[in-house]
């Protein structure tokens, strides 16, 4: 196989720079016509055509977007990254990953890369609010100078890009106010990690909306445990077990699916019936909800479209001069069986 010429065989052969032949390829009227013949000539001998990705470089676009997020295991990361990615290709753009670890500063390294690359825009999204997150504004505010960001996560005054973020408020106060009208008087909050301003802003609005029914805010029933599915099992286990059965909740919100999902397989272990002596809320809506036993009811907070209005903020923000904003999508209730609606009002504890 013959080698691919480059812009660097073509630059050595005819004696010039690397920036000339892009100036000959380019049409540029700068270049002497004696220089541009003799370049011209290399150049057909052969056949070399520069790369898209070279011209967009030189005209200082990359046509490629960056998305850093914590953990892409996590479907709500996953439904995220894809609706990121169809939209940025439905634009002709390429969409690149990175991955933020959990529990740690925004990394120089990682800002370093994106801006090394040059890519036309960047999104920030999941837990990346939080305490020791504290690098966060200074390492967004340097990479705003090269690229417009924007961060999916609750507005916040220091931080200087557009912010899109899901309806806190919502996702806990609709679980909350659906399980009143029920009948439910004992519901409890668990999940998450009270280190993150998203965990934080939601346990706030669940002991808000509780005081503002008249229900118990027993600290008892307020659980951060994590995020996974073992976090569920152990959150439930954890409260049970430090509760005399007479006060146990009859009703229990999760933080997202994943603890509903660890919830509902240790309620069952311990041999309560769902929804019939505990209902079980969930966050999220994940692709399993209808397909747990019984199927989950749970919160949408819709990912795809804040992904896909992320996007579309990038490509509107191409010369960065927008200013910073919050817009906010609100949260829907998915009900299903895990609730116990089909039972109707009951008068519980």
């Amino acid at each position: 196989m013959e080698k691919k010429v480059t812009i660097y065989d073509i630059a050595r052969e005819a004696g010039v720079s690397t920036a000339t032949v892009t100036r000959v390829t380019s049409g540029d009227a700068r270049v002497k016509a004696s220089t541009r013949e003799k370049v011209q000539q290399i150049i057909d001998r052969y056949a070399y055509a520069p790369s898209a990705a070279a011209r967009d470089l030189e005209r200082g676009h990359s046509h490629s977007l960056a998305i850093v997020l914590p953990q892409i295991i996590n479907p709500y990361f996953t439904r995220m990254y894809e609706a990121a990615h169809t939209a940025a290709v439905e634009n002709g753009y390429t969409m690149w990953l990175f991955q933020a670890e959990d529990h740690k500063p925004i990394a120089k390294d990682l800002v370093d890369e994106l801006i090394r690359r040059r890519f036309d825009g960047a999104v920030f999204a999941g837990n990346i609010w939080g305490s020791e997150r504290s690098g966060l504004c200074e390492a967004l505010s340097r990479l705003h100078h090269h690229m417009p960001v924007v961060a999916i996560c609750p507005p916040a005054t220091e931080l200087d890009c557009i912010c899109i973020h899901s309806d806190l408020v919502g996702c806990s106060r609709l679980p909350v106010r659906h399980l009143h009208t029920l009948g439910h008087r004992r519901i409890a909050f668990i999940g998450g990690s009270m280190q993150f301003h998203d965990y934080s802003k939601r346990g706030e609005n669940f002991l808000e909306e509780l005081r503002e029914l008249g229900l118990p805010d027993d600290p008892a029933y307020h659980v951060d445990c994590g995020y996974d599915a073992e976090s569920g099992e152990r959150a439930v286990l954890r409260m049970l077990s430090g509760l005399p059965k007479s006060h146990w909740p009859t009703g229990i919100i999760a933080f997202n699916d994943l603890v509903a999902l660890g919830a509902l397989k240790q309620l069952k272990k311990m041999g309560l019936r769902i929804p019939e002596d505990v209902a079980v809320i969930g966050c999220d809506n994940q692709f399993f909800c209808p397909y747990t036993d019984p199927p989950l009811t749970s919160v949408e907070l819709y990912p795809e479209e804040m992904a896909q209005s992320a996007v579309r903020e990038l490509l509107f923000s191409k010369d960065n001069s927008r200013p910073s904003f919050a817009m906010m999508r609100e949260a829907s209730l998915i009900v299903r069986e895990s609730c116990g609606a089909k039972l109707g009002y009951r008068k519980l504890g």
